[in-house]
């Protein structure tokens, strides 16, 4: 007989969360089954000789190939136009040129820990998760996941990304996150090997909302990235740092027609071998019985400034490069167009 306060899966129960690695492992491959194409072999041989010799490096060793990774990037440039352009909307005069600098500098320093973590940590095992990887607050997460509605997990491309919701479905939460297809075959599958090594599902960019939904029923957590530009068809705008910008608007209508709690979270690298998930204060629901356009819209602002909370924060972990602010409101200029091309 199966409790009520239990999440049935057909006949896979989870009862109290969190449970045992090997049973999130078993979930994940019951209910996200992977059937992708494997793609040129040659770049298969590639990635796993990268993956092989990164891998085999000490934590000191990564540490210092990360940031010359960082170093190498800010050396060409990466995109500095946009990141630039990015830190005048935010800071405008508040920050002089230098500590702009600073900041695209760190940036990309973060980026290069992301690109040799991503290599080396998903496959670490339990060992590491457990001993190296801090997961803060989780008291909140625990609250919330138990009460059988699920919990969207809102943050975006700072930190490690990634492996944020890889701590929590190796902490013994069922974790997915929502995923478009990556067009490479070889990097397709290993971005979804990598995030099954660590106990996190995905869910692909088809029948998107349907599965989300079905994962929330069964009491799951989903990790959204809030931060990306959207296309006007599917985002709406709301004020990011000081400046109108496009954004995900369908994490709102989610929380409301499942009833999930909505939770901020991100992961940091605190030294070569220490890692940390900082999740924060469950977002309060904001009712607004009268216009129900205007409800979502006032939930979606708010999620979109917890994360924005964590950005200015930890400014040299946001990933300063992507154009936040490109889709604009009828009658603006796209900010990153180049005005001397024009003339």
């Amino acid at each position: 007989m199966i409790q009520e306060n239990s999440v049935v899966y057909e006949d896979f129960v989870f009862g109290e969360l969190p449970v045992s690695v090997e049973a999130i492992q078993d979930h994940i491959q019951r209910f996200f089954p992977q059937n992708m194409e494997k793609g040129s072999w040659i770049q298969a041989i590639l990635l796993k000789t990268a993956m092989g010799f990164i891998r085999r490096l000490s934590v000191t060793a990564a540490w210092n190939l990360g940031t010359f990774i960082g170093k190498l990037l800010y050396f060409f440039k990466l995109r500095s136009h946009v990141a630039f352009v990015n830190l005048d909307i935010v800071y405008g005069d508040a920050k002089s040129a230098s500590e702009k600098t600073e900041i695209y500098k760190a940036s990309l320093k973060n980026f290069g820990h992301v690109i040799v973590n991503y290599l080396r940590l998903p496959f670490a095992g339990e060992a590491f998760w457990a001993n190296h990887c801090e997961l803060t607050n989780e008291e909140v997460l625990k609250t919330a996941i138990n009460r059988k509605k699920g919990v969207l997990f809102v943050g975006g491309h700072i930190g490690m990304w990634d492996m944020a919701g890889g701590k929590v479905g190796m902490s013994g939460y069922p974790t997915s996150v929502v995923a478009k297809k990556i067009g490479n075959p070889v990097i397709n599958r290993f971005v979804a090997d990598a995030r099954s090594s660590m106990n996190m599902a995905q869910i692909a960019n088809k029948n998107t909302m349907a599965r989300i939904l079905e994962s929330l029923k069964r009491g799951e957590a989903i990790v959204l990235a809030i931060d990306e530009n959207m296309k006007k068809e599917r985002g709406v705008f709301v004020d990011w740092m000081g400046k109108p910008a496009s954004s995900v608007k369908s994490t709102a209508y989610i929380a409301k027609k499942s009833g999930a709690a909505v939770v901020p979270g991100f992961m940091i690298q605190k030294g070569p071998d220490t890692f940390q998930v900082i999740l924060g204060e469950e977002l309060a629901w904001l009712d607004c019985p009268e216009d129900l356009e205007q409800e979502l819209l006032m939930n979606t602002q708010n999620q979109a400034r917890a994360v924005q909370e964590i950005i200015l924060q930890y400014p040299e972990l946001w990933f300063w490069i992507h154009k936040r602010w490109k889709i604009r409101p009828e009658g603006e200029e796209n900010p990153y167009e180049d005005k001397r091309r024009k003339s």
